[in-house]
């Protein structure tokens, strides 16, 4: 069994629901495929990554522009063989494998696909292997922090070329049972709610 302590960022509203309930509630399951885990619940493994997605919700999306943030904090406890880390060499292997066979099986049967996406591929190998949480870090450009590619502007060779950029660990669960324990541990008032002097 892996104990993890994972953190959900949303607003307060909805942090709020999920404490009252002590589960994760239906309404609020990302679902769709620009989700690269597939459809369920994220989290981090870190709550300040957590803090900075619940306040870009809330100051981003005009629909939830009256709303404050919060950051759920969950103990989730589960068996080895529900969980696939896609951060893992063995785990990498079999999604690329499952992937390539699928194709395959498209291209054999003649199959109209209008286009593949990950969330589809995490939907399925979620099905197929019961799994209850799939997870991976996933590099990203800061748009308000981008760093230059290069650090002089002299030639230089690809290994001159930085490599490094923010990266976050999102955790998608699919199975709430997995779930032992909802605290909200942050909040804050949303700097763009209407009334707000800043």
């Amino acid at each position: 069994m892996i104990e993890l302590t994972l953190y959900h960022g949303n607003t307060e509203s909805a942090i709020d629901q999920i404490v009252l309930a002590q589960t994760l509630l239906p309404h609020l399951k990302s679902t769709g495929d620009e989700h690269y885990l597939g459809d369920g619940y994220y989290f981090y493994h870190d709550d300040t990554q957590a803090k900075v997605w619940s306040i870009m919700k809330v100051t981003r999306n005009e629909k939830y522009r009256e709303e404050n943030w919060a950051v759920l904090k969950c103990t989730v406890r589960i068996n080895e063989d529900h969980y696939m880390d896609l951060d893992l060499r063995e785990h990498q292997d079999f999604f690329f494998q499952q992937m390539l066979r699928l194709n395959s099986e498209i291209s054999e049967k003649k199959l109209d696909v209008d286009e593949y996406h990950d969330s589809f591929m995490c939907n399925h190998l979620a099905n197929i292997l019961n799994l209850h949480l799939i997870s991976k870090t996933f590099p990203y450009k800061d748009k308000q922090e981008v760093l230059p590619p290069l650090f002089s502007n002299h030639r230089s060779k690809p290994y001159g070329i930085t490599r490094h950029f923010r990266t976050e660990k999102q955790y998608c669960v699919i199975n709430t049972d997995i779930i032992l324990s909802f605290e909200k541990v942050m909040r804050g008032n949303n700097p763009k709610k209407r009334g707000v002097i800043l």
